[in-house]
Formats: C-alpha cells, sequence, structure tokens
C-alpha cells in the first residue's frame, strides 16, 4: 500500500511538472550565441543550466527545443535543481538524461544519503520505490546524472557497442564538469 501511495505521489509531481514545463517553457534551458558552439568547459558556468548547454554543446542533450526537457521535482533527492532530457544521443534513441545540482554548502539528510548510496554502489531508492540505476555523481559532487539507455544491459554490457560508447564519452565530459 505504501509503495502504491508513493508512486502515484510521484506520478502526481510528475504531472504538474510536465505541465507546467510544456505549457509554459519550464524555465527552459537555452543555449546562446558563443556558447553553443564552445565545447570548452571553461566557456561554461559552474550550474546546471552550465552544465545543460556544455552537454548540449557536444550533442548530448537539446536544450534549445522547448519540448526537449521537464523540470524535475528535485528536492526528492535533496538537490536544489534538476531537468530530465528525452535525448536522440548522437542518433541513438530512447535514451533519458536526468541532471540535477546540489547546492554543497547547504546539503540536507536525503542529498546525503542519495549521494552516499551513489558514491558507494551507483543507485538511490526514493520513496520506498526500487532503486534508481544508472546513476553518476561528478567528482565535484556538486551533479547528480541518471543515464537511462534501455539498450544497455547493465549485467553485461556489450562494450563495444554504440550505445555504451556514447554513454562512456558523456560521462567522460560530465564527470570531471568544473571539478576545482
Amino acid at each position: 500500500m505504501k509503495k502504491i501511495i508513493a508512486l502515484l505521489l510521484c506520478l502526481g509531481i510528475f504531472a504538474v511538472s510536465a505541465a507546467g514545463c510544456f505549457g509554459m517553457g519550464g524555465g527552459q534551458v537555452t543555449a546562446t550565441g558563443d556558447e553553443a558552439a564552445s565545447l570548452n568547459e571553461a566557456d561554461y558556468p559552474d550550474d546546471l543550466d552550465g552544465l545543460c548547454r556544455y552537454l548540449s554543446a557536444h550533442g548530448y542533450i537539446n536544450t534549445v527545443d522547448q519540448n526537449s526537457s521537464i523540470e524535475m521535482q528535485a528536492s526528492l533527492i535533496g538537490a536544489s535543481k534538476g531537468r530530465k532530457f528525452d535525448c536522440k544521443i548522437k542518433n541513438i534513441s530512447n535514451t533519458f538524461i536526468e541532471l540535477y545540482e546540489y547546492d554543497l554548502s547547504n546539503l540536507n539528510e536525503t542529498a546525503n544519503q542519495v549521494r552516499k548510496s551513489v558514491k558507494e554502489n551507483g543507485t538511490f531508492t526514493v520513496l520506498e520505490l526500487d532503486p534508481v540505476k544508472n546513476v553518476y555523481l561528478s567528482d565535484s559532487g556538486k551533479y547528480l546524472m541518471i543515464y537511462n539507455d534501455p539498450s544497455i544491459d547493465n549485467e553485461k554490457p556489450d562494450e563495444n557497442s554504440e550505445n555504451f560508447k556514447k554513454r562512456t564519452e558523456c560521462l567522460d565530459l560530465f564527470l570531471p564538469f568544473k571539478n576545482k
């Protein structure tokens, strides 16, 4: 019963987030002028918008299309901001990337638990639901990524597949982002 209530709560939050995002643009992250063309990390601010623009410049997410992302209820994992992107990563479809930003000077118990779990085993649990897998914490600890590509078998991944290589490339950009 608890899981059903938790699931309904999550779906309600998702529906509200999606309605706000699609109806009003949802605070869409948009790349601008010089930033859109730059592949240099130093040209982007150390915040969620900067990370999104940086990954967009490299072709992993789309920050220009108004319907390409959804603002997430980041507080569920103790984060301050979050966005989910339905991606076509360099022509590979059915991939979802969620990006979250933590305020490192103001981490609550939930944030500490999620970040610790991700560091230890690459998963976390929220609202007593099944564990969220394929989760990565940036080297700075400020950003969290959920990279969901259903074509990658996480138990026995084909390291030669195009999808596995694209995930590895995306992580190579994400993990060191703004690590000071």
